[in-house]
């Protein structure tokens, strides 16, 4: 039995789907069993629990073997996925893969580097064999910017030229899954990646070249950034972390490939690929 934390989010969503498709029995740990109807599938066990209330995890941890470890962006993520491996440790678990980022460190600028980089050292700790998956940015970051490419046939950052492999979280998934129902994978950590890295510029082109019509990249002084991701609600502390990555990979600090998704999958998805399957997404 696997137990996924942050099983509705994006990545967690996509990793249920793989496992059931692989056979695997799957418990996904929801807090509105309402949001896990849409994860129904063979193998598939909808679990009610909260990363705040130890007691919820203690029972969605019975019989379980492996665990996924994700949850949302929040302040008290080290403590709530802190939870998360108490709890594994309680019911004997023997395997945790947690999901994080690229370049975290307890020393990161970052908050959500630090934070990531402190259940690391809470897994290690714990003296549960783990894998670690360092993603850098998502593909379907580009989803949220939809909007503007439908109106304006443009979307708008502050990274200027800067280098990026983006990797497609299908492909993240796949390494979980992989992970989750294989050995070998124990005491390693893995960046993943797509197999090239993009200026903005460059995604634009590719964007436009899917969907049939020109899209262009515009770059934005950070201050114009902060306004807007303000204004769509995002929390001033985490809008403080985006500009912060985004000066790195503006740049060129997170330009490196890896081959890890193509050596734990045998492949890696092109940001082609993306703008080919997505391209609905982006037409008006």
């Amino acid at each position: 039995m696997i137990l996924v934390a942050g099983s509705t989010g994006k990545v967690g969503r996509e990793l249920v789907a793989q496992l059931a498709k692989k056979g695997a029995l799957v418990r996904a740990l929801v807090r509105d069993p309402a949001k896990g109807v849409a994860l129904a599938a063979p193998g598939v066990e909808i679990s009610r629990g909260d990363l705040g209330d130890p007691a919820s995890l203690d029972a969605a941890m019975r019989g379980v073997e492996r665990v996924f470890v994700l949850s949302s962006v929040d302040q008290q993520q080290a403590v709530l996925q802190g939870n998360v491996v108490q709890a594994a440790q309680r019911a004997g678990v023997r395997h945790i893969v947690k999901l994080g980022a690229a370049g975290t460190s307890l020393d990161s600028p970052i908050t959500v580097g630090r934070l990531h980089a402190q259940t690391e050292k809470d897994i290690e700790a714990s003296g549960i064999p783990y894998t670690f998956l360092k993603p850098a940015l998502f593909m379907q970051f580009l989803l949220g910017h939809a909007p503007t490419i439908k109106s304006d046939g443009a979307f708008y950052m502050p990274m200027r030229d800067g280098k990026v492999p983006m990797v497609d979280l299908r492909d993240i998934a796949a390494v979980a899954a992989t992970v989750l129902t294989s050995s070998g994978h124990e005491g390693k950590s893995y960046t993943l990646t797509g197999p090239e890295a993009l200026a903005m510029t460059e995604a634009a082109q590719k964007l436009a070249a899917a969907i049939g019509r020109p899209v262009k990249y515009v770059d934005v002084p950070p201050d114009a950034a902060r306004k807007a991701m303000i204004a769509q609600g995002i929390p001033a502390w985490f809008v403080e972390d985006l500009l912060k990555l985004m000066e790195v990979f503006a740049a060129g600090y997170a330009a490196t490939v890896s081959p890890d998704v193509k050596n734990v999958t045998g492949r890696a998805r092109t940001f082609d690929a993306f703008a080919r399957d997505f391209a609905p997404a982006f037409k008006a």
